[in-house]
């Protein structure tokens, strides 16, 4: 059985390397935010001409209020501007493009590529499959989620490129899929720690006569792919507070710390 493209010579050692990849895809302690490189979307919007610098004071305003809410919402809600110009900014401030959702459906060909729950949580559509090239095309609403995309590559094995879409479009696009046929979807929210998501795995893996299994995730699940000869099951599990405690100890197959053997 394979995890990742790599070999294991028994269950004990496909467990343990499950596991350790699994402790790594725990989120940990948020990272510092930043200082952003990007032009503000409020200072964009000025200078195109979209707002004037009243109703630019009243947005922020009315956000730093509330203390919620991105900018080009309360720009919204303040009937300053459509939420087509909001999403040309955003598209102007990432340097990408616009994906026209409501003009073409080919997401409904290529959606099944990736679990719906994380398409929700991740509020993102994958909109166009190059076969030949393997380049997925993702459409978001407002920014890039690079988790995300590193998430899909992996599982995938494909490149993926970045796009916007309007926000109307995209939570349309997630409705319109959930009356699709898709590939076979668990979720799982019963494990409490990294093991236990290993061994329910292994179980599944074993009882599908899987040949290999791939695992990532982002947004609050871990994913795994499991791949058998009579398709594919996609498993997520959501992760607990439980999780984000420190795991239980178990021994390598070989008795020692370190990368298990024999594969």
């Amino acid at each position: 059985l394979s995890l990742d493209d790599h070999w294991y010579c028994s269950p004990e050692c496909f467990r343990y390397a499950l596991t350790s990849t699994i402790e790594q895809l725990l989120p940990g302690p948020p990272p510092p935010q930043n200082k952003p490189h990007r032009v503000p979307l409020g200072l964009l919007m000025l200078s195109r001409g979209y707002v004037d610098e009243e109703q630019l004071k009243r947005a922020l305003q009315a956000q730093r209020d509330s203390g919620t809410g991105r900018l080009g919402e309360w720009l919204r809600h303040l009937g300053a501007v459509t939420e087509e110009q909001v999403t040309q900014i955003l598209g102007f401030q990432w340097s990408i493009p616009i994906f026209p959702l409501n003009k073409s459906r080919q997401y409904l060909e290529c959606s099944h590529l990736v679990p719906l729950p994380l398409l929700e949580v991740a509020e993102m559509v994958p909109v166009h499959y190059i076969p030949s090239s393997h380049h997925l095309y993702v459409a978001f609403v407002d920014r890039i989620n690079y988790t995300a995309l590193y998430s899909v590559e992996k599982m995938l094995e494909c490149h993926t490129e970045p796009c916007l879409a309007l926000q109307s479009q995209v939570q349309q696009a997630l409705e319109d899929l959930h009356g699709r046929p898709r590939p076979s979807e668990m979720l799982i929210d019963t494990v409490c720690d990294p093991l236990e998501i290993a061994d329910a795995t292994l179980f599944s893996a074993s009882k599908l006569s899987a040949q290999g299994v791939r695992v990532s995730g982002f947004g609050g699940y871990i994913w795994t792919r499991i791949l058998s000869p009579t398709g594919l099951t996609n498993v997520l599990f959501r992760i607990r507070k439980a999780l984000l405690t420190p795991p239980r100890e178990f021994a390598s197959p070989d008795r020692s710390p370190g990368i298990p053997t024999g594969f």
